[in-house]
């Protein structure tokens, strides 16, 4: 089984949670949604799309659906998982690329069909949703709220390339509702060509968020007072905090923790490999993320 890994936004929040639809953009039903090609062929062939979505409140991730439709009618029989990436907006679309695995998304899913958590629900002929309980997975996601953010989602069907054509390839629903914007992107050839992003405005995919609302009282105070130094470092790191530290935490560009410790203010970077990585801190007054790059 493929390793699954939520890369954290880590806050420190007094909250009462409450768990419900926190955001939906869907169609009311089958009949006439329109509906873009999403799927990742065996060769590598890929053509797929991103939504764009803000949340009116900070909250912690706990399942997200996904909607559309499969003329062949035998989705779960061609589905070999599914990869969900969730990126912050850069001048209006996704700050990331997934066809040259640049950025680094907020969220990264990369899961396969017997990943705990993870369904695609027939709902009627020709419907179907991909559902993926958060939860059920390693760590905790949080976004912001009144943040944008972009959905990327591509289901692996199991074809030897890519047929735009086939009816066993799956839609997802364009939804036609206006606000959001979707933005597509392709590793084909001729006029599905979508190297870098295309957007679309004001028509968004079809997808819902459920999670649970934080707590309106969050903790916020200058985190000018902690230091990092030096930074790019290759070996150690120093952390200095006008505040007591309570305790740290380390993540590399894929969500995965890495176990380090703090011992006389420095953390020790040598045995990791070059790249980016995130350094949560927490003092006595809340708690920061610095993005830490290793040389």
């Amino acid at each position: 089984m493929k390793k699954i890994y939520i890369l954290l936004i880590l806050s420190f929040f007094l909250q009462t949670k409450a768990q419900s639809v926190i955001y939906s953009h869907t169609v009311p039903n089958y009949s006439g949604a329109a509906g873009f090609s999403s799927y990742l062929a065996n060769n590598g062939d890929m053509i797929s799309m991103a939504s764009s979505f803000t949340l009116t409140q900070t909250s912690e991730i706990t399942t997200i659906n996904l909607y559309g439709s499969q003329i062949s009618d035998n989705l779960p029989a061609m589905v070999k998982g599914m990869i969900l990436y969730i990126y912050s907006d850069n001048n209006g679309a996704p700050s990331g690329n997934p066809l040259l695995q640049t950025g680094i998304p907020v969220i990264s899913l990369d899961i396969n069909n017997s990943t705990q958590g993870y369904n695609i629900i027939h709902t009627a002929q020709y419907i179907y949703t991909f559902s993926v309980d958060i939860s059920a997975l390693p760590g905790t996601a949080v976004l912001q709220g009144n943040t944008k953010y972009w959905l990327f989602f591509v289901p692996r069907i199991n074809l030897d390339s890519m047929i735009l054509t086939s009816p066993q390839k799956f839609n997802w629903w364009l939804s036609p509702t206006a606000a959001p914007d979707y933005a597509r992107i392709s590793n084909l050839t001729g006029g599905a060509a979508y190297p870098t992003w295309q957007v679309i405005p004001n028509t968004g995919a079809a997808f819902s968020i459920e999670g649970m609302i934080m707590g309106t009282h969050e903790v916020v105070y200058d985190s000018s007072e902690i230091k990092v130094f030096p930074n790019p470092t290759t070996r150690f790191l120093e952390v200095t905090s006008k505040d007591k530290i309570r305790q740290i935490a380390l993540y590399d560009g894929n969500g995965k923790k890495i176990p380090v410790k703090l011992a006389d203010h420095k953390v020790d970077f040598e045995g990791l490999s070059a790249g980016n990585y995130f350094l949560s801190i927490e003092t006595e007054k809340g708690t920061v993320t610095k993005k830490i790059i290793k040389r």
